[in-house]
């Protein structure tokens, strides 16, 4: 097996300001790298492209013996008008997004994490040609995840930055569609009262965020914990007495494993993949149902729901375990 990636050559060179090396790096990744793969093209039984991102790189290979991994169609969706994605484009974005769709168009494989983006897909293409072959197959978590919240060793600072409990808590981005605003407004709905903090781990406050935490009598109970170690992470989770998860749309919706691996109950919004993902294992309400999330937050005060949920999540991850992944593939490869 041998594994390719672009390698830097252009975008390297000395004196190049930093705010045109981004666009600089597109001519190793455009034009250097495939250039590389077609002169190598032939030499390889089975070419897998792991992430749709990169599916232009089908132009460089015989459609037969070619599967591409297609984890969420979410910023073609935006790049093509669609607001319902809650992903904005740029106009080289857009471009981007445009080759990325003709070159899974023309995979003749294509594996999808979830039904969620494999019906994306069947909308955006309408899905021609009888000699495509597709499969759902879910994918692994990409790091160890363990309910023992010793189970990883954190620095002092670390251990610093671990909020008092009991806590509410929300990882990824600050990007709009993460919802990270319901989780402010269901900390207002819960009250001065409400023993709960807030906890954002990922990216740092936005600027509205920290007018929140600067200026509202409810700003103390925010915490911002800006990307934590896979360690503080896995603490984070293990201690939470809830992961919420109201994102407006996913591709996938990796937390949601991670969360139901440490036995941290999960309450998630009821789009695109989520359900999906989390399955049984999670109380769901709409991304703007602030009550209905505040219901479930107070619900699993009872320690019998709490047990359940949990138990449901952690029979739920075992569809994603590595093994059967990698059979999965296997299987699918074989038959493509």
């Amino acid at each position: 097996m041998t594994l390719k990636s672009p390698i830097a050559y252009i975008s390297l060179l000395p004196g190049i300001p930093a705010i045109v090396r981004k666009y600089i790096a597109y001519i190793d990744k455009l034009v250097l790298f495939p250039l590389s793969l077609l002169l190598s093209a032939r030499s390889f039984d089975l070419v897998h492209i792991a992430d749709h991102s990169n599916a232009f790189y089908s132009f460089c290979f015989s459609r037969q013996r070619l599967i591409v991994t297609c984890h969420d169609l979410l910023a073609v969706r935006g790049a093509m008008g669609d607001s319902a994605a809650s992903c904005q484009s740029s106009p080289i974005g857009i471009l981007l997004q445009r080759l990325i769709m003709a070159g899974l168009s023309r995979a003749d494989a294509v594996v999808f994490d979830s039904h969620a983006t494999f019906n994306d897909y069947r909308l955006l293409t309408g899905i021609s040609g009888v000699s495509k072959k597709y499969a759902i197959i879910p994918i692994p978590l990409n790091a160890h995840f363990s309910p023992d919240p010793q189970a990883f060793c954190l620095s002092s600072a670390e251990r610093a930055q671990v909020p008092p409990q009991p806590y509410l808590l929300m990882v990824g981005s600050a990007l709009p569609r993460k919802n990270r605003a319901l989780g402010i407004t269901l900390l207002i709905a819960l009250g001065a009262n409400s023993p709960y903090r807030l906890v954002f781990a990922g990216d740092p406050l936005t600027s509205a965020e920290q007018i929140f935490q600067d200026s509202h009598t409810l700003g103390l109970y925010l915490y911002s914990i800006n990307r934590p170690s896979h360690a503080l992470l896995n603490h984070l989770y293990c201690q939470a007495h809830a992961l919420l998860f109201p994102s407006f749309s996913e591709g996938f919706g990796w937390p949601l494993v991670e969360a139901q691996t440490c036995c941290c109950p999960v309450i998630a919004s009821t789009t695109t993949s989520i359900p999906e993902v989390a399955g049984e294992g999670a109380l769901y309400a709409d991304p703007t149902d602030v009550a209905t999330f505040a219901t479930h937050v107070l619900a699993l005060q009872s320690q019998k729901e709490r047990g359940r949920l949990i138990q449901l999540g952690l029979q739920n991850t075992r569809r994603f375990d590595v093994e059967l992944v990698g059979d999965a593939y296997r299987s699918f490869a074989f038959q493509s």
